[in-house]
């Protein structure tokens, strides 16, 4: 059975990422991997490179004894890898179940590096790619686990998106919410478009939402309480917006191309930056 992977760097981030995982990994049943990529080649001296390795797996092992949750029956290996960060949880976790990173700090330049591990992994994992905010699938003491958000638009990656999504939820016991949004299809120059187009966009959205989800029905869990939400606005506003009532956001990876998935534009990418709720990226295999 696969198992999940997680980055770790010492940083909050990556700490709640390995909450994340944990949690994770017991709704799954499987084992996690928690892997600190070192990247030795600008150490001048062996001595020097041993040395880094060597703090690298006491802060490993620091990190996932400290997190770990009591009693957790979840068997947690540590890794330590000789390549950059992104390399070492790709490298690791080409066929794992997950790969699993920490949201960067608040900091707008530092959410928008291009070389930052969480984009890079985002970007060009073949496995669903999470980016994990402070809460994990366990909710905290006190709150509910609240609804698993998924967008779908009809492509083939936004059906894996459903698909995961769905089994995701289940595993949850919550309701997954299937979310299409249609005011980006509004026509020039219908910059104020009459009713009746209004009515036939909004039908023709909920139309394509029917026909993904029925496309998929047979990979749904019988028992999954499915909600259809169509929303008149653009699909990042709107998957944000059902960020802030769920615990995850699912959407498909765009495209094959490195390039095209880093656009600002790009659905997944801006949720990754500007979601409040964990974001997991899917890749149809």
């Amino acid at each position: 059975m696969a198992d999940i992977v997680v980055g770790v760097d010492g940083s909050p981030g990556s700490r709640a990422a390995l909450q994340w995982g944990f949690d994770e990994a017991e709704l799954h049943g499987c084992g996690l991997r928690a892997v600190v990529g070192i990247g030795r080649g600008g150490a001048a001296h062996p001595e020097e490179a041993d040395g880094l390795a060597e703090k690298a797996a006491h802060l490993l092992h620091e990190t996932v004894t400290a997190t770990a949750p009591a009693g957790s029956s979840v068997s947690a290996t540590e890794e330590v890898v000789d390549q950059p960060g992104a390399e070492a949880l790709l490298t690791v976790g080409h066929d794992a179940r997950m790969i699993v990173v920490g949201a960067r700090g608040r900091g707008l330049l530092h959410r928008l590096r291009v070389g930052s591990v969480s984009t890079s992994v985002a970007v060009h994992s073949p496995a669903p790619a999470v980016i994990a905010r402070d809460a994990g699938p366990a909710a905290p003491p006190g709150r509910p686990a609240q609804a698993v958000a998924v967008g779908v638009d009809g492509s083939p990656n936004s059906l894996a998106a459903l698909v995961w999504a769905a089994a995701e939820a289940d595993r949850r016991g919550v309701t997954l919410i299937a979310v299409h949004a249609w005011l980006a299809a509004i026509p020039f120059p219908f910059a104020e478009a009459p009713g009746e187009i209004i009515q036939a966009l909004e039908e023709q959205a909920q139309a394509t939402l029917n026909d993904a989800i029925a496309e998929v029905r047979d990979a749904l869990p019988a028992r999954l309480d499915l909600r259809r939400r169509v929303v008149p606005d653009s699909p990042v506003q709107a998957l944000l917006a059902a960020g802030r009532e769920c615990d995850l956001v699912v959407v498909g990876a765009r495209g094959h191309g490195g390039f095209a998935e880093l656009l600002l534009g790009s659905v997944s990418h801006q949720c990754m930056i500007h979601s409040a709720a964990s974001v997991a990226i899917i890749r149809r295999r």
